[in-house]
């Protein structure tokens, strides 16, 4: 296996021409990201020159990888780089091999009938708290007509003292803390809603809605680990669509072969 120096970097790209690059180290651990297409390959090509020369980077092996496509399956150009004294023939130790973790559940996808389960238990609680707000205004009725009824009556004064200092008491404290209740619960509510949103976008109608829905949360999946930056764009028109067709519509705005990739399947 050949081993490149840094100054080598330069003179592949010349000749090679690649579209895309990034950084990880010998076991394959990112450290700088494929350059999304608003970042220039020269701009990226310093950032690694840069890292590479760092002081901060400990010597060693580490692999630029490059490619042409943003395609999920497309196959990575890789060039094995020292950074140090050159070792003249040593061989780099053998990468770490780590086991591939168990598969989990992607995350929490806001559908149409989250989000209507979400509105509906704010609308349930918001009722709720309208109802015990109604249960306090009786309680100050009765509170009221109390007060009427001890004037009326010196000898159970202190009964009625006492009943009137409780449901006093109840109302001043009760009713804000009813709907510091329910504002807080309400928010959280909203923050899950939006914390959901940001981790996949929402659905539009197509032939077969739920199925192409699922095809473009992949599709933007495929891009979290090696595009970053493309990911989050992805993320964000996806939020930003109204439907399907609005967000197709977005992404061939943004990024034409973005969405011919996606077109083709």
């Amino acid at each position: 296996m050949k081993i490149y120096q840094i100054e080598d970097l330069r003179k592949i790209q010349q000749e090679q021409q690649y579209k895309y690059v990034g950084l990880f180290d010998y076991n394959g651990a990112q450290i700088i990201p494929f350059n999304p297409n608003r970042v220039t390959n020269e701009t990226r090509l310093r950032e690694i020159e840069t890292r590479l020369i760092s002081q901060g980077l400990p010597d060693g092996y580490y692999i630029v990888k490059c490619k042409n496509s943003t395609g999920k399956n497309v196959k990575t150009d890789d060039y094995t780089f020292y950074k140090g004294d050159k070792l003249g023939e040593i061989a780099p130790p053998a990468p770490v091999v780590v086991a591939a973790p168990a598969p989990t559940t992607g995350p929490e996808v806001l559908t149409y009938e989250g989000a209507l389960k979400l509105q509906v238990e704010l609308e349930r609680l918001k009722l709720e708290n309208s109802n015990l707000k109604q249960q306090i205004e009786d309680l100050k009725s009765e509170l009221s007509e109390i007060e009427t009824l001890s004037e009326e009556s010196k000898e159970t004064s202190g009964m009625w003292d006492n009943a009137k200092s409780f449901l006093s008491e109840l109302v001043s404290v009760g009713a804000p803390l009813l709907d510091k209740h329910f504002e807080l619960r309400e928010k959280s509510l909203a923050l899950k809603a939006l914390e959901i949103q940001s981790k996949a976008p929402a659905p539009r109608p197509t032939t077969n809605p739920n199925q192409r829905n699922r095809d473009i949360q992949i599709f933007i999946q495929s891009y979290k680990e090696d595009f970053p930056e493309i990911y989050e764009e992805l993320v964000k028109i996806y939020n930003g669509a109204e439907n399907q067709a609005d967000f197709m519509e977005k992404l061939a705005a943004y990024d034409q072969e973005l969405f011919n990739t996606l077109q083709n399947g």
